[in-house]
């Protein structure tokens, strides 16, 4: 037991400090209403001038992209080489590569990356693997998740508990477009969710991992080591869209209320759609992590932060 207590606690977020200083949450009343852990919470920039402000999430961005691109051993490897000073460029280098390869997922990649910062930071659920780790593992299925993480839910009953959370991220103008979007690649996700652990589990050998924290995987997702641990399959969703409301009808200090007003009222009008979506795919058996995030013209401003992280810019 004391093993395994080391090995848990090994296994930690990789996200480096900074979230406070980026992200406000939104209070709100509602509830997904699920039997299953579940989550459903809603932040917001910086305001300034009645806009969002990107500089802090720019620079908060640029210091975490290497603890997204790169696995743990990669990190370790920098560090022991004393090339921790390029990780950043490194990762950015990479991000590049992909994005010749496919210019759609500029746009997407930043939900995925954001999606990573929430679960880790709010859900403390570590990265397994992020969405550009595991590519080079597997087909084009996979890419419709936005990467993998592994909650521990403590011991319930006789045996530790854990979630292997698959995420998916949206970011379009129209609320209920991201969650419409976002549900479809869920359902693509819950049917090919025998290929994408096969992915994970080849991935566990890829050296991607020290020894004992390998070993410690594998007592948990290979399902021929699975003896004392239940593992369910979970859902995480980043969904960003545009906020609707326009500036100039308000003082700064005006739009600050009507700001968290708005928010309150979207939540609220979005809530029973999700529920519903939920009911409708059939996937109430599984726990749902909600993050949800405005923008001041979600389309057009994934694309300029991307844009800006990609030329390594603050």
């Amino acid at each position: 037991m004391g093993v395994g207590v080391v090995q848990v606690q090994q296994f930690t977020k990789t996200l480096k400090k900074g979230f406070d200083g980026v992200f406000t949450e939104v209070t709100h009343t509602e509830s997904l209403g699920l039997r299953n852990p579940n989550q459903l919470r809603m932040f917001h920039l910086d305001v300034a001038n009645n806009t969002f402000s990107f500089d802090a999430l720019h620079e908060f961005l640029l210091r975490n992209i290497g603890r997204y691109v790169f696995s743990r051993a990669k990190m370790e490897q920098f560090r022991i080489d004393d090339d921790l000073e390029v990780v950043g460029a490194k990762a950015i280098g990479l991000l590049r590569d992909a994005y010749k390869m496919d210019e759609e997922w500029i746009g997407e990649e930043l939900g995925d990356v954001m999606l990573y910062v929430f679960l880790e930071q709010i859900l403390g659920a570590p990265k397994l693997f992020s969405k550009i780790e595991l590519a080079p593992f597997g087909d084009q299925s996979v890419l419709h998740s936005g990467g993998v993480h592994l909650l521990s839910l403590g011991n319930t009953g006789t045996m530790p508990s854990y979630q292997m959370i698959f995420g998916k991220s949206n970011i379009i103008g129209d609320l209920q477009d991201a969650i419409d979007n976002a549900f479809e690649s869920l359902v693509e996700i819950r049917d090919n969710t025998g290929s994408e652990l096969k992915v994970v589990e080849s991935t566990v050998f890829s050296q991607a991992y020290d020894p004992q924290t390998t070993n410690y995987l594998k007592s948990i997702i290979l399902p021929s080591k699975k003896k004392n641990a239940s593992v369910d399959k979970a859902f995480g969703v980043f969904l960003g869209y545009s906020l609707g409301l326009d500036p100039d009808n308000y003082s700064n200090t005006e739009f600050r209320e009507e700001l968290m007003l708005k928010m309150d009222t979207d939540i609220k009008a979005h809530v029973a759609y999700i529920i519903e979506k939920i009911k409708e795919t059939n996937l109430g058996t599984h726990s749902f992590y909600f993050y949800i995030l405005p923008f001041n013209d979600a389309d057009g401003e994934k694309q300029n932060i991307m844009n800006t992280l990609l030329k390594g810019a603050v």
